[in-house]
């Protein structure tokens, strides 16, 4: 995949995500197990954030090789490789 189908990939994952309350994404995992995911970043459905002093990194450069997402069955922030998506479904 080039970087350019990445960066468009990425950003209309994205943009799905934001828009949708729930996104199923297909992908393989690292071990080459694959993984159905429910998933948000609609912002209504995401959790309140708790601030911790001291946990925040705000220095530290962002991956966008990954998106993490809100995973609606497992309710906790998950992530996954864009070049590793193999089919993703949403409803209007």
């Amino acid at each position: 995949m080039k970087p350019e189908d990445v960066e468009y990939g990425r950003e209309y994952l994205i943009e799905l995500l934001q828009h949708n309350e729930e996104v199923t994404i297909e992908f393989n995992k690292k071990d080459g197990s694959k993984r159905k995911m429910k998933c948000t970043l609609l912002p209504k459905k995401l959790p309140k954030r708790e601030v911790t002093e001291g946990k925040d990194r705000p220095n530290k450069e962002p991956n966008l090789d990954i998106i993490p997402v809100f995973d609606l069955e497992k309710k906790a922030w998950r992530s996954f490789r864009v070049d590793s998506v193999t089919a993703f479904s949403f409803s209007i």
